[in-house]
């Protein structure tokens, strides 16, 4: 028995989401087709291995749900086939067989996760949610990066949201010039990387590029690495060194928060960019330097003007073209694919992705986007780091394994429902919304007692501890409420 259902184009800008149900019991393949159309799926059915296999050669599904034993051959043969076909394909294994090993076996062949027999419509419905968003995510990583290739490629600049296309498209216009170009934004915002970005994209891409952050220095070490000194220039100057400025000669000088720096060596620092020659401390010749300047402040340059931190000449001279980098709560539709990002960079560097992938559950995501990121992308990217090297290879990060400040407080208040989103991901969400504030109540009215939780709720023990699993949730933690 073979069934298929065309995909409806009108679903979803990209086309919806399509789903192969493999199994032998034609009233389960049915059912889960049902429910599936009706969250908008476009589905392909079989009963046997072989019909599996010419489904997945034909229609190249993006979700496969397969039994574990198949009349003529095993769900595994089917996991198999599908990653080998397609390494982003998300398979679910449906059995009436869970035993410990044959999870863990489907798991570490690939298998994102595995339902077993029975199962509700509910359950289903909530897996498939999860498996959609990390699909989702991985698409929107794919459209970013060829987003990226199209602009000549941006390297880490990553962001899809409104204002991180306008700053990559003002990078793009501004980097091939010599323009001065100052940037401002909050710390950890990344204003050293749109300045190395503006560094890669321009004629000077071949010299180097060499950065000082002004706020790292004494004043008087910050006028020596700036300009060079002599020897015997002052005490300790032991030998002549060569200054940041003239390093730079041939490529772009970057000045970070330049607010930081005295008034007097400000007005050192202007007259050398006027006359592009500097004179080294303790020196009497004068060397011509060939560099093109970018700066950078955390501050607001008025404000620093007003209080006698900035003079107003060389902000003038360093604010050809102004740029402001966003923060990271200005541009939250950014963040799955930043923490996507720095998942694989880190995955890689600590040998974690395993043979299935390390992954974010959509739970962890969720507290992802909800947090403010005071310190920005450079905190995104040290809690990133953190949980990953923390993490078991191939494993999932859930919302526990964020730190404390991260995961905050569970927020369950809000509309029922989310018409930003898509129709079944803003269901799935608020079915697990319902699942956890309903473990959370169980479990506090049971003192953490699982099994007395099951009678009272008429469920399996195995389903609360899967429940409790998929959220990230403790029996105990939840049993004084």
């Amino acid at each position: 028995m073979t069934h298929t259902t065309p995909p409806n184009d009108a679903q979803m800008d990209d086309g919806p989401l399509t789903v192969l149900v493999v199994d032998d019991e034609e009233r389960l393949v049915r059912s889960c087709a049902r429910i599936l159309e009706g969250e908008g799926y476009g589905v392909y059915t079989a009963s046997r291995m072989e019909e599996a296999l010419a489904l997945l050669r034909k229609h190249a599904p993006d979700i496969v749900l397969t039994d574990l034993r198949l009349p003529d051959g095993d769900g595994m043969e089917v996991l198999r086939a599908a990653r080998g076909a397609d390494p982003d394909v998300v398979v679910v294994m449906i059995t009436a067989f869970a035993t410990v090993d044959s999870s863990i076996e489907a798991i570490r062949e690939g298998a994102y996760d595995y339902l077993p027999k029975p199962f509700t419509a509910t359950q289903l419905q909530v897996l498939l949610g999860r498996a959609s968003r990390q699909i989702r995510l991985a698409r929107d990583n794919a459209r970013l990066r060829a987003q990226l290739r199209e602009r000549d490629s941006l390297d880490n600049v990553v962001g899809t949201s409104a204002p991180m296309r306008q700053l990559a498209e003002l990078v793009q216009r501004v980097a091939p010039t010599d323009a001065s170009v100052f940037l401002t934004g909050a710390s950890g915002s990344g204003k050293e990387l749109i300045a190395r970005a503006l560094h890669r994209h321009s004629g000077r891409r071949e010299g180097p590029f060499v950065a000082v952050n002004c706020a790292a220095f004494p004043e008087h070490l910050l006028e020596s690495e700036l300009f060079g000194h002599e020897k015997g220039a002052f005490t300790g100057a032991e030998t002549t060194k060569r200054g940041l400025m003239e390093l730079a000669s041939g490529g772009t000088f970057f000045l970070d928060e330049v607010c930081d720096m005295s008034l007097e060596l400000q007005a050192k620092l202007l007259r050398a960019l006027e006359e592009r020659r500097i004179r080294r401390v303790g020196g009497e010749q004068e060397i011509r330097v060939d560099i093109r300047v970018l700066a950078a402040t955390n501050r607001d340059p008025d404000a620093a003007i007003e209080a006698g931190a900035l003079r107003q000449d060389l902000y003038y001279r360093l604010n050809v073209v102004p740029m402001r980098v966003p923060s990271l709560r200005e541009r939250r539709e950014d963040i799955p694919l930043l923490a996507e990002h720095f998942l694989r960079e880190y995955a890689a560097r600590y040998d974690r992705d395993g043979s299935a992938g390390l992954r974010l559950t959509a739970e962890a995501l969720e507290a992802l986007e909800r947090y403010d990121w005071p310190g920005n992308v450079r905190e995104l990217r040290n809690v990133m780091e953190r949980v990953v090297s923390l993490a078991e290879p191939g494993g999932r990060i859930v919302r526990s394994d964020l730190p404390p400040e991260v995961r905050g407080a569970e927020v369950e208040e809000g509309p029922a429902h989310r018409t930003d989103l898509p129709f079944h991901e803003a269901k799935s969400r608020a079915i697990e919304r319902f699942e956890r504030a309903y473990l959370r109540s169980l479990l506090a009215g049971t003192g953490g007692n699982i099994s007395a939780a099951a009678r009272a709720a008429d469920m399996d023990r195995k389903t609360i501890h899967r429940l409790l699993d998929k959220h990230g949730l403790d029996a105990q933690d939840l049993a004084g409420g």
